[in-house]
């Protein structure tokens, strides 16, 4: 059993490191192509392709080690004896060693994701005392202008006294509907999930995709809005709750804030909300089906490449079985 779990554990980490490399020397390449999407799809395929290294690697080497699947998609060879096989770590201290390599990854995913957990429940509840419950919002006591969401399961929207007086009806429908939209999407979970992820990414390549994971996640609801109050209005409304909130702290940890990331980028994308291309459920598709045939096509080159791979660091002559 320890040699199963840790060969799994160890091919699931090295292929998982070698995608995550592929994927973020690749990404100046195709970062283009995500902003010429409307940021509804653009978003939602750059948050795919974030997560793409982690569940391909997962779903890849749980195929490899299915040997009735495997037998489908790897290449008939033999070693000692023609049978069904995966590729396994003979040496104990190196099985543990993958093991113990691929619970510490899992520990800190778990660690980070209930730690950032339960800080969000914590602001939750001390802002639910600071303030009252309007139905569609919580209305936050105090003259600092502050609108931002808050929460992963169950998201809310929190808007400031000093904010709601320094708006006409017509800007606060806006952010309202802003930050409705990103109630609808769950857009903290999707960015607690990206975050997630970068235990596996190395991190100097993941601070760029998460930039613009967030770019496009603020835009995608910004055109939210503008499809019922228009582009421009949406963009003035913008510039003035930035200017509002210019001398106001950093928002909460795990907060989705109105006017807080880059919103000279933002009213440019809205002032050019036409250039942007939809997708037709066809092309999504297609895409999907594209991911899983790489992914299918992973598994041969990933059973011999491990059989390599375990012989040479085992330093021995026998080939993995």
């Amino acid at each position: 059993m320890i040699s199963m779990l840790g060969s799994f554990s160890a091919i699931f980490l090295g292929l998982c490191l070698l995608l995550s490399a592929v994927f973020i020397l690749a990404y100046p390449l195709i970062r283009p192509a995500f902003f010429t999407l409307h940021p509804r799809f653009g978003s939602a395929l750059l948050l795919l392709y974030w997560l793409c290294p982690f569940v391909m690697s997962l779903a890849s080497t749980s195929l490899l080690f299915m040997p009735e699947i495997e037998n489908v998609l790897v290449d008939s060879h033999c070693h000692q004896e023609c049978v069904s096989h995966v590729p396994m770590l003979h040496s104990e201290e190196l099985a543990m060693f993958g093991l113990l390599l691929g619970g510490g990854v899992l520990l800190s995913l778990a660690w980070r994701c209930v730690s950032t957990l339960s800080k969000s429940r914590q602001l939750s509840t001390q802002f639910k005392h600071l303030g009252r419950d309007l139905g569609a919002y919580q209305q936050l006591k105090g003259a600092v202008p502050l609108v931002f969401t808050l929460g992963w399961w169950h998201p809310r929207i929190y808007v400031s006294e000093g904010l709601e007086k320094a708006c006409s009806n017509t800007d606060m429908s806006i952010i309202l509907l802003h930050e409705n939209a990103h109630q609808k999407r769950r857009d903290n979970l999707r960015l607690l999930l990206a975050k997630l992820c970068s235990v596996i990414l190395y991190r100097v390549g993941a601070t760029k995709m998460m930039s613009d994971l967030q770019l496009l996640t603020e835009q995608a609801c910004d055109f939210s809005a503008a499809e019922k109050f228009g582009y421009v209005n949406v963009a003035e409304t913008l510039l003035k709750v930035k200017r509002l909130i210019k001398q106001t702290s950093s928002m909460p940890t795990g907060a989705l804030a109105f006017a807080e990331t880059d919103v000279e980028l933002r009213i440019k994308a809205l002032l050019k909300a036409q250039q942007r291309l939809q997708l037709y459920p066809w092309q999504l598709g297609l895409i999907v089906c594209s991911l899983l045939v790489f992914m299918s096509l992973l598994i041969s080159p990933l059973h011999h490449g491990s059989e390599w791979l375990i012989t040479l660091v085992s330093h021995t002559n026998v080939l993995a079985h």
